[in-house]
C-alpha cells in the first residue's frame, strides 16, 4: 500500500480553475493559469492528506457555500493581477 501525501487544495483548486477560468477576465494561456494558480495557492490554506478518507473529509469543504465563494474571490483577485501583469 503505496501512501502519498497530498495537498488537496492544489487539487481544489485546478478543479475551480477547470470550470471557473475561461469566465476570468484575464488571458487564458498556460503561463497566465499557473500564474493565477500559483497565487491561489499562496493565498489559500493548504489541506494535506494522506489516506482516501482523509481526501473525503477535505472534499466536505465544497458543499459549503462559504469556500466557493472564497476560492471564487481569490481567483478574481488573482486574475485582476496577472492580467494586470502577464508575464509572457
Amino acid at each position: 500500500m503505496d501512501k502519498q501525501l497530498r495537498n488537496y487544495t492544489e487539487e481544489a483548486v485546478e478543479l475551480y480553475l477547470d470550470r471557473w477560468f475561461k469566465d476570468a477576465d484575464c488571458c487564458h494561456c498556460d503561463i497566465c493559469r499557473m500564474d493565477v494558480q500559483a497565487i491561489m495557492l499562496n493565498n489559500l490554506k493548504p489541506k494535506y492528506v494522506v489516506t482516501d478518507k482523509g481526501a473525503l473529509y477535505a472534499q466536505l469543504d465544497d458543499f459549503d457555500p462559504q469556500y466557493k465563494v472564497e476560492y471564487m474571490t481569490i481567483m478574481s483577485q488573482a486574475a485582476i493581477i496577472v492580467k494586470n501583469g502577464p508575464r509572457h
